[in-house]
């Protein structure tokens, strides 16, 4: 497997007026991209980037009165469909990781959404759980957090949605 150079690596010299290595013409790189296969406007990785923006830009524009994140919904919602929960397993639930659930618990628990409890079958764990401000709020947020869901999805034909989502699952 070739190695590939760094962008951050120190370019080799070249006398003045010689290249280091001869230009493709525009022909020829036209040529190499049809056998690689490459077009940015296919490639899915770009494209799921922009469906990404799209969904932001929504929710952004949907909860501009509000100072939370996606992924605080998210933990939100969790927390009021499963009730108390360990951190350990709502981090499963949401698949947030450890370091960015710890994060955003603090805020929660800042803005008085959560609190933590000792678990009554083991004392060396602490729950998650709702304040009823928190309860409150989250049966607030919810409707406008369906609305962008339902936006983003909205150029697709009903019928398509759900296979939609369905792929989506396969791929995260």
């Amino acid at each position: 497997m070739r190695k590939l150079h760094h962008m951050n690596r120190k370019k080799e010299q070249a006398s003045p007026g010689e290249e280091l290595s001869p230009r493709l013409s525009q022909t020829e790189i036209d040529k190499r991209l049809v056998e690689i296969g490459y077009r940015l406007e296919a490639h899915n990785a770009h494209l799921i980037r922009l469906a990404h923006q799209r969904a932001t830009s929504l929710f952004q524009k949907a909860f501009e009165n509000y100072t939370i994140t996606p992924t605080q919904v998210a933990i939100l919602a969790t927390l009021l469909r499963h009730g108390d929960l360990s951190q350990i397993n709502l981090g499963r639930l949401t698949a947030i990781d450890t370091a960015t659930l710890s994060a955003m618990m603090r805020r929660l628990q800042d803005n008085g959404f959560i609190e933590r409890i000792p678990s009554e079958q083991d004392q060396r764990v602490n729950l998650v759980r709702l304040t009823a401000r928190g309860i409150e709020f989250t049966l607030e947020v919810l409707p406008i957090s369906q609305k962008v869901s339902d936006e983003v999805l909205a150029p697709l034909k009903p019928r398509d949605r759900e296979r939609f989502i369905e792929m989506l699952k396969l791929l995260g």
